[in-house]
This record gives C-alpha cells, structure tokens and sequence, in this order.
C-alpha cells in the first residue's frame, strides 16, 4: 500500500486531508512541519507539502529530498498562487503544483497520476541504491542485507545533507537508547554499517563522523 508523507502545519486542514486520502486506501503520515520527518520509522513512496512550513520552508524541504530521491513524487499544495511562487516550486523539484482550496478529488487525481509513474522507477546506476521492499543496499551487480534500522537510518542521513545527525539522532534511528547505552556501542554499530558499503565494493567512507556532533553521508544514496 503507497504510503504518503502529509507535510501540512495546518492541524484542522492536515487531519482533513489525511482522512479523506485514507479513505481511499493510502497509508498517511502526517506531519505539521520538515523536522519531524525525522522521526518517522518508514520511508513514503510520495510527499505532500505545504510550502508555508516553519523553520524549514517547503522549498528546502523538497530541495532536500530531491538530493537523495529524484524518483520519488512530490505534490505541493500551497496558498502561494504567483507564477513566481509556482515556477520556483517545479524548480526545485515538484512534481504538481497544487493551489489552494484545492479540490480533494483533484488531489487524488494528482497522488495516483505520480503513483503509476513511480510503480517502476528509473534508478541511477552511478550511486549506489536501497531498495526500501526488499531491505538491501545495491552498487553495480552487488547487495548486501541490511535491517529495517538501517534503512531508516540511512534514509534520514540523506535528508539531514553534509550537516548530518547528531549522536542521539543516529542511536534513536537504530533502536538504541541513548540513555542507557554507551557512545561505543553506537560506534560499533556505524562501523558494521561501514563494512556492508565495503563488502559492495565501494572505497572511502561512506558514513562519515562530524566532529562533536554526529555522522552525516559522504556519497550519494538512492531509493527506490
């Protein structure tokens, strides 16, 4: 079942437009801002997002995700109706460009358009990939398994860009506690998730520490 990302700070409008999609078979996370995508356990198969977010705006946010997914579809729905607010939204990424009041079956119409594009992606063969089904990290010929923590971990990594995540981020993504376990156990960890990028054959570090803060990536991840 796709699973839709609702990106909307309007609580009464988010909870609407949420119940109406669920109402038509999709799974739905809702979020009311950017920052808490990172505390999501699953990766969406497509994004709806209001442009008019705190501390983030809709435009970084989209920015961000197309860094790491060019794949995945993304619907802006947004009060901004200038052809400037508009042209700068495909700019960065959107997929539909949806002003707001915006008619529910207008929406639905748009979410399973990108659905059956998106049933079979084009997958960049230069970078190595995730396969978000089947749990596996993929370069060239070769995969190896890797857990439903890591997927998500590596998922947030690429959001987060070059800044990266601080420790009790990472420990949190791989069901660690950070009260109670140690900062080398964490290590270990980021460690044998190192190891699975070097049995594929990739040389360097792809997961790389930020100093006094966390881990951020170092090359370029897709999902699929």
């Amino acid at each position: 079942m796709t699973l839709l990302a609702l990106v909307e700070d309007h609580a009464e409008l988010r909870d609407y437009t949420a119940r109406f999609l669920r109402g038509e078979g999709f799974r739905v996370i809702e979020l009311a801002d950017a920052e808490e995508l990172r505390e999501i356990n699953e990766i969406p198969d497509l994004y709806i997002i209001d442009l008019n977010l705190p501390t983030i705006s809709g435009y970084e946010l989209i920015e961000r995700i197309r860094e790491t997914a060019d794949q995945v579809g993304i619907i802006v729905v947004s009060a901004r109706d200038r052809s400037d607010d508009i042209s700068r939204g495909y700019g960065v990424g959107a997929d539909v460009y949806l002003a707001k009041p915006v008619d529910p079956d207008v929406l639905l119409a748009a979410v399973k358009r990108i659905e059956a594009r998106t049933l079979a992606p084009l997958v960049n063969q230069s970078a190595c990939s995730v396969d978000r089904s089947r749990q596996v990290l993929e370069w060239q010929d070769n995969e190896v398994r890797l857990s439903a923590a890591e997927v998500r971990l590596l998922y947030q990594l690429s959001l987060a860009g070059r800044w990266g995540l601080e420790r009790w981020e990472v420990m949190e993504l791989l069901d660690m506690d950070p009260a109670r376990e140690l900062s080398n156990a964490l290590e270990v960890r980021i460690s044998r998730l190192r190891g699975k990028f070097r049995r594929l054959g990739i040389d360097g570090a792809c997961i790389g520490a930020v100093r006094q803060r966390g881990y951020c990536l170092l090359e370029e991840i897709r999902f699929v």
